[in-house]
């Protein structure tokens, strides 16, 4: 009996010490590789650091983009990005080594301490490049303060400001044809191979004229002004024009705005022909966005280093380690033509392999490529590309 009595009692005490003190669990534990650049020692543990971080908030949760996949010698690739849903804020170092030029950091975190991600980056950065817009009536705008090159810098201001776009200021202009958009497919290659950038922004600034607006059923006339603005998105690659947007507003009231407000401050938008300028800049940017985003990320083949493959597109353009991308290449003698035989519409292009990114640095990242001899076939001017995404539950 007294065996039984100690045997409840030790049970007792032992659930007792089970619901006294909190059960911890063990700490998550994670090590990150980074290639040591120029024997810059700081910045690799940096960035070893971050791809143990990454690591482990896959752990604790991750969303997974598949794209619908290409065929390239029977086999089909496609592209993939896996995104954590989850961060850690705080972190200890356990080891740190070095083999050869990588350097290993070995970290630990709490689970506890793992946070929600407030936004999960769904979409990689696209590369643009703006020029400035030709003014087809210059001395309608001789009160506004320089808007061939005003309104274009304001525009990527404010597109580059969403988040979801790295953008380029060009300063060489592209003039519009006959009917609107240029037909010089040349001119917006270059500028696109000068800049690095997968999309060229122009623009017409078509009208701002005075005009007198009835109001009070006919009775009075009222000074008012408009403002109507051409939008053209061109490919990069091919040079053709991939969307044409047109913004028209009309404002009542005073009808200049005064040089001596500079473009897109708040006097500018305090007057009204001022602020109705850029509600027809908000007009023709949200379009835009509509239009590139229905449009698959692109970036380019810079190097080519036996088995690893250098990209143009790095951190700054959200792209991360184990995200997989498509090869392209581009066959210049299989340009496809439509009505105008002078303006190609693109060109052919046949899938080579799959790249894994495995490194990132803020411009660039490298990866390798599947099947591994497929390596072989890639060239510098390659493109990489992730299409359109296939969204859960769509």
């Amino acid at each position: 009996m007294r065996s039984k009595l100690r045997l409840i009692g030790g049970a007792l005490l032992a659930l007792l010490l089970h619901f006294s003190f909190p059960a911890f669990a063990a700490p998550l534990e994670a090590e990150g590789v980074a290639a040591i650049a120029n024997g810059n020692l700081a910045q690799a543990r940096q960035a070893a650091i971050r791809d143990a971080l990454e690591q482990l908030g896959l752990r604790s949760g991750a969303r997974v983009d598949v794209a619908a996949g290409a065929s390239t010698r029977g086999k089909t690739v496609e592209s993939s990005r896996v995104q954590p849903t989850a961060d850690f804020e705080r972190y200890s170092v356990l080891r740190e080594w070095q083999t050869g030029q990588l350097l290993h950091v070995r970290i630990a975190v709490k689970e506890e301490d793992a946070r929600p991600r407030g936004s999960v980056n769904l979409a990689y950065k696209k590369k643009i490049v703006v020029t400035p817009f030709h003014v087809r009536r210059s001395p309608q705008l001789d009160d506004v303060d320089d808007i061939a090159t005003r309104l274009p810098q304001e525009l990527l201001r404010r597109m580059t400001a969403s988040n979801k776009f790295l953008g380029k200021e060009s300063p060489y202009v592209i003039s519009p044809g006959a009917s609107g958009p240029s037909a010089d497919t040349a001119a917006v290659r270059r500028i696109a191979t000068m800049f690095e950038s997968q999309f060229v922004i122009s623009g017409e600034i078509v009208d701002a004229s005075n005009f007198d607006k009835p109001a009070l059923y006919g009775l009075v006339n009222r000074n008012a002004r408009r403002i109507e603005i051409d939008f053209y998105v061109h490919d990069g690659l091919s040079g053709a024009l991939l969307a044409r947007r047109t913004a028209v507003v009309e404002q009542v009231g005073e009808r200049r705005v005064g040089r001596d407000k500079p473009f897109g401050s708040a006097s500018f938008a305090a007057t009204p022909f001022g602020g109705a300028i850029l509600r027809a800049l908000d007009e023709g940017i949200a379009g835009i966005a509509a239009d590139i985003a229905a449009l698959p990320f692109m970036a380019k083949v810079v190097q080519v280093q036996g088995e690893r493959i250098v990209i143009d597109a790095g951190s700054t353009s959200s792209v991360a380690p184990g995200d997989q991308l498509v090869i392209y290449r581009a066959d210049p003698r299989q340009q496809v033509y439509g009505a105008d035989p002078l303006v190609p519409l693109g060109t052919v292009e046949s899938p080579v392999g799959a790249l894994t990114i495995v490194q990132v640095q803020p411009g660039f990242a490298i990866g390798t490529v599947t099947p591994p001899a497929s390596a072989r076939q890639v060239s510098a001017g390659d493109m990489v590309r992730f299409d359109v995404a296939v969204m859960p539950g769509k």
